[in-house]
């Protein structure tokens, strides 16, 4: 089972990453349990107990940077989809972020950061299964 988070306390940009992120999936016929955190530190107390299989972060500023940073060092498997206001594209680079772009978040860019989650995760399947 895939378990997809979303964290972001900007509630226009909530229910939009919430409603394409499950129509993407289900246009591909996966069916994630999808969940929306509005402030890092419910995220992370449930990333604890149970590590998501992608994380999309949707922060303000620093408030982001730090989330990522955290994000990186408790669960470093874990992809990630980062969108922010400010350019953090070289801290995205230095963290392995899966796909960073500039916010607001639109549904073309979401588009390609949760398709090159899911080719990584056929890639990851198949060297598995080899």
């Amino acid at each position: 089972m895939y378990r997809i988070s979303i964290l972001t306390d900007n509630q226009k940009y909530k229910q939009n990453l919430f409603s394409f992120t499950k129509r993407f999936c289900a246009e591909r016929g996966l069916f994630p349990v999808i969940e929306i955190y509005e402030d890092s530190e419910s995220f992370f107390y449930e990333a604890k107990k149970v590590t998501p299989s992608i994380v999309i972060v949707a922060l303000s500023g620093v408030a982001g940077l730090n989330a990522v940073e955290r994000l990186c060092s408790l669960c470093p498997d874990c992809s990630l989809i980062w969108c922010s206001d400010v350019d953090f594209s070289l801290q995205a680079y230095r963290l392995r972020a899966g796909y960073f772009f500039k916010a607001p978040p639109t549904n073309a860019e979401l588009c390609e950061g949760l398709s090159m989650w899911i080719k990584r995760r056929n890639l990851h399947h198949r060297l598995l299964k080899t």
